[in-house]
């Protein structure tokens, strides 16, 4: 049987890791408008839909590998805090839409030729929807996530 002090390394060793993917994915998706020099004014917002994803897609497939899974009322406060992320997420991504529906992305790809200018526009719109979206479901995935894991703790004496 593994000892408490390598099951806590492997934790931090997966960890490490995720952060790792998380920058490498939030680097991969930033370096278009980043290179472009593009005054991006969704910043945060691209960032948030990014980590949010991520660190939800974490925990709903390995909360088994993490410290969390002992922490029964950080999990319970985790339910409510994603009611309410779940309802900044939705707002986050309508004002997006909104502003490229009313104003346009091409407030700020303006300085761009055509070309770079179509290609940017699409990938852009294409890529907040998508982590949007995607942190929207995965965030009101984790809640339920969060409950059976608190629920099999209690009953099942299992994490």
């Amino acid at each position: 049987m593994a000892t408490t002090t390598s099951i806590q390394s492997g934790h931090w060793r997966i960890t490490l890791l995720w952060i790792l993917l998380t920058a490498v994915i939030w680097g991969t998706f930033s370096a278009p408008i980043l290179l472009n020099q593009v005054e991006f004014p969704f910043w945060l917002t691209h960032s948030v839909f990014i980590l949010v994803f991520m660190g939800c897609i974490r925990y709903l497939f390995f909360l088994r590998h993490s410290w969390l899974v002992r922490q029964q009322y950080l999990k319970v406060a985790i339910v409510f805090l994603a009611i309410w992320g779940v309802f900044y997420l939705v707002d986050s991504l309508h004002d997006f839409q909104v502003f490229t529906d009313e104003d346009g992305l091409e407030t700020f790809l303006g300085h761009l030729p055509n070309a770079d200018y179509t290609s940017l526009r699409n990938f852009i719109k294409s890529e907040m929807i998508f982590f949007g979206t995607g942190s929207i479901i995965a965030l009101a995935i984790l809640a339920i996530r969060m409950i059976i894991s608190v629920w099999r703790w209690h009953n099942l004496k299992k994490a």
